[in-house]
């Protein structure tokens, strides 16, 4: 997955539109979304997956499946948000509004209106922030994030660290796949009580995995006179565009101008 966003990333339609520009529309849009109504939340998301689908050529299988990821998240966690428990009393005492709900032993749960509509609200403007975050993902080199984050004067030591986690978050996600599949072609996982043997042998063989690769990262950084700051290369093929430029102001001022009307 690291390498095929990679790959977009680098080969998308707007590959040569410059990474600050899509950045501060990235942004905006985020911002909006925290207090926009739902209609507007909704135009919103429609816009920028116009971004990601029409502008930037992205395929729709790898856009939707990234979405899907994160609405399972939300639909895991929306039980928590939206199923209450209280004495069965108080519930009649309260005069709320139940959808659905189970008595036992005195206690209800149970689903209000209130609670369902704000779980609901919760995962469209998720969705929107999550797609803002994809703009920006599938559009843009992880370089060229670093290299505008750099003209806004955010500290270096914050660049690096975000640098070292973009790098060698994926590095374990890739040595644990590998290591599971040696662990299945040993047997490993196939019954319940084997299951957590081999999940504990995996994590002690992932902590020995990353304690190695952390060893050899600092020996070959010592070895390359490593001065406490990574100097990565900045391509500068990149440009604004007066026509995205107008698009960003156009389509904002309509969006806030509807928010407020609604």
């Amino acid at each position: 997955m690291h390498h095929h966003l990679d790959t977009y990333a680098y080969t998308n339609g707007l590959r040569h539109l410059h990474p600050e520009q899509k950045l501060i529309f990235a942004i905006a849009s985020l911002l909006l979304t925290f207090f926009a109504r739902p209609l507007v939340q909704s135009l919103l998301w429609l816009w920028l997956s116009f971004w990601i689908l029409g502008y930037a050529r992205i395929p729709w299988r790898v856009y939707f499946t990234l979405l899907a990821t994160v609405a399972a998240f939300w639909l895991v966690s929306l039980p928590g948000l939206v199923v209450q428990t209280i004495p069965t009393e108080t519930l009649r005492a309260s005069g709320q509004v139940v959808l659905s709900d189970i008595s036992l032993m005195g206690w209800s749960f149970f689903i209000s209106a209130e609670k369902l509509h704000q779980g609901l609200t919760l995962g469209l403007r998720t969705m929107v922030a999550s797609t803002c975050l994809l703009l920006i993902l599938l559009t843009t080199p992880f370089p060229a994030l670093l290299s505008v984050a750099e003209r806004w004067r955010v500290p270096h030591f914050i660049l690096d660290i975000l640098m070292l986690m973009y790098r060698y978050i994926f590095t374990l996600l890739e040595t644990a796949f590998t290591l599971q599949l040696a662990q299945r072609a040993r047997g490993g996982y196939q019954r319940r009580s084997r299951w957590l043997v081999s999940v504990s042998l995996l994590a002690a063989q992932l902590l020995r995995q990353s304690l190695y690769r952390y060893e050899q990262v600092n020996l070959a950084l010592l070895s390359r006179g490593f001065q406490g700051q990574f100097r990565v290369l900045r391509p500068q093929s990149y440009a604004y565009s007066q026509r995205y430029g107008l698009e960003i102001v156009i389509g904002g001022g309509a969006l806030i101008l509807l928010n407020a009307i609604t």
